[in-house]
């Protein structure tokens, strides 16, 4: 709900995409979306500069491309989370890292670094290494998978295990001990030599039937692990915000006229107390705090220096009591003059 509640975008996740869905704000805020920028530059560098006119100003064509790219993006989002669900169990059938789990999956698909990542890579190595028994058990949790031509490949692989005639089970030319380094003594030096055993035409046909399940693999990771940021609306269908509720139901700070210049006189009171709040440690001299306050509010053109004061104490004695109410700040046990800060760092 915080997503809908903070996103005033997501109405386009309605089934319901009716012409009364788009009012005139609706398209006017995703004409100032990051992604709709990026879909009219592309556009352009395609030399249809007609299509982004048209983008632009007619809104009926602008709400049949984003109906389109909102169904299309859910599709896509989809197909990305079966590939997260499908390399999670894979990893968890071949007993790679345990600290690898489907949120750390999950949170490196979103940010669109698991295509060509060294996850991915070392998943698929294991499986080029992996024993017919193995691959067997692995491919049974691949069953329902929506992997093109996995059907026939589990036929491929029980045929060759019933046909194999000897005592273990097929290994691949990936697999790690056929690979063997020999070392010889020529002249008084060692001399290393790399040694692959051979391969009988059983496990040839099994290492080819491995290299086709690799490609299979690839392809499925290739098309499916995409970075979901560069999907036209893509602001619609996720979000990286940590609180997105916080947006909503609880009120920001408004800033101030001249708030980027510092802080001034001209700026409430509280607001000057609490921004040295934020700068001080976890105790504060009064006095110190104070002078500062005082420095930052008061006038030195006033007639009166005494009124002037007085109304300066009067301001700092309110921020503070406001501030004391709040819950903000207390007075501190260990020194009469010194206050305590009450909430946590970055609060």
């Amino acid at each position: 709900m915080s997503h809908f509640f903070a996103n005033p975008l997501s109405v386009l996740l309605g089934e319901d995409l009716s012409a009364d869905v788009f009012q005139k704000e609706l398209y006017e805020c995703i004409r100032n979306l990051d992604s709709f920028r990026r879909l009219a530059e592309e556009e352009l560098n395609s030399k249809q500069v007609e299509t982004v006119k048209f983008l632009l100003n007619d809104d009926r064509f602008l709400q049949d491309i984003a109906v389109k790219e909102i169904r299309r993006g859910t599709k896509t989002l989809s197909s990305l989370l079966t590939a997260i669900d499908l390399l999670s169990s894979m990893r968890s059938c071949l007993s790679l890292k345990a600290s690898d789990s489907w949120s750390r999956i999950y949170i490196k698909a979103m940010a669109g670094e698991l295509r060509d990542s060294a996850m991915i890579k070392d998943t698929l190595l294991a499986i080029r290494k992996l024993s017919s028994d193995a691959l067997a058990s692995l491919l049974d949790r691949l069953t329902d998978s929506p992997l093109l031509g996995i059907s026939a490949l589990i036929n491929d692989l029980r045929r060759l295990v019933s046909e194999n005639d000897s005592a273990g089970p097929l290994r691949s030319e990936h697999y790690a001990h056929r690979r063997n380094i020999r070392t010889t003594v020529v002249a008084q030096k060692v001399e290393l030599s790399k040694h692959v055993s051979s391969l009988s035409e059983q496990d040839l046909s099994y290492s080819k039937l491995v290299d086709r399940l690799d490609r299979i693999l690839k392809d499925f990771f290739q098309e499916t692990l995409i970075d979901p940021s560069e999907l036209f609306l893509h602001e619609v269908l996720v979000y990286d915000f940590k609180s997105p509720h916080r947006e909503v139901f609880i009120p920001n700070p408004r800033c101030c006229e001249g708030a980027h210049h510092g802080l001034s006189s001209t700026h409430p009171a509280t607001s000057v107390l609490y921004q040295l709040y934020l700068e001080s440690g976890a105790i504060i001299n009064i006095s110190d705090l104070w002078f500062a306050f005082r420095t930052i509010v008061g006038t030195d053109d006033a007639e009166d220096e005494e009124v002037e004061q007085e109304r300066t104490l009067a301001l700092f004695s309110r921020a503070l009591a406001e501030m004391k109410y709040l819950g903000i700040i207390k007075n501190s046990k260990r020194k009469a003059d010194h206050l305590a800060k009450l909430l946590w760092n970055g609060l």
